[in-house]
């Protein structure tokens, strides 16, 4: 998954590029919750069910959410904050995994030949270097993992993500766990503990590819929300 303050980075994305008289830019309200929603899939640590994935796919590298099953299962509720910031990280989950992810990394297995089951993968091309690694490296804080604490600082200072987001009242999103908000936005303080310089020693990520991508994300998902 894309890490906390990648994702509320993508939702600020969102945020800017919504009409200056919109509500959405006036309500301060509506965008601490939209923020929050967009943590809410992460609280639980058995994602499949969160993130409302096919099971068919649960052998793979890069398994993506089906965001339509959510707003099939909470299409009365679509107008709140909560669940848009909800459906939001479900969307940029999918566009990650499925879309940008091919970019930076290939998945081999022993025989040399491209694969995304997780029990054949015996190493990973990273484009960005041009390096081979076996996959525990790669989702390592020595690689993957460690590109997002990396970046976190940075993100925060250049992308004005909130340090004040307050939990509410539970909106009922059964796959989530509402109770887990305030510990992770405790975590979400540790996070910005990182050296804003450590931005510029990424492994995997290419940062400028990564937020021009996230960007056209937002844009896209700004034509499709538009309806709710």
């Amino acid at each position: 998954m894309p890490g906390y303050i990648l994702h509320l980075t993508a939702a600020r994305m969102y945020l800017d590029i919504q009409p200056s008289e919109s509500r959405i830019r006036k309500d301060a309200g509506w965008q601490n919750d939209f923020f929050i929603g967009n943590l809410l899939p992460d609280t639980v640590k058995r994602k499949d069910r969160s993130h409302f994935r096919d099971p068919a796919y649960c052998d793979r590298m890069m398994e993506w959410p089906h965001p339509d099953l959510f707003i099939r299962k909470y299409a009365n509720r679509m107008k709140e904050a909560v669940y848009q910031g909800y459906y939001f990280h479900l969307c940029i989950d999918r566009y990650f995994f499925r879309d940008y992810i091919p970019k930076v990394a290939v998945f081999y297995n022993e025989m040399g030949t491209g694969t995304e089951r997780k029990d054949e993968i015996r190493e990973v091309l990273l484009k960005k270097s041009g390096e081979r690694i076996d996959v525990k490296r790669y989702l390592s804080e020595e690689y993957y993992y460690g590109d997002y604490t990396k970046m976190n600082t940075w993100l925060c200072r250049h992308y004005n993500i909130p340090d004040d987001l307050r939990p509410g009242m539970d909106p009922g999103i059964e796959e989530a766990d509402y109770g887990r908000i305030r510990q992770i936005l405790k975590e979400l303080e540790q996070y910005k503990e990182v050296d804003e310089n450590a931005v510029k020693d990424l492994k995997v990520f290419d940062l400028k590819e990564m937020l021009a991508f996230l960007q056209h994300a937002a844009q896209l998902l700004n034509l499709l929300m538009k309806d709710f």
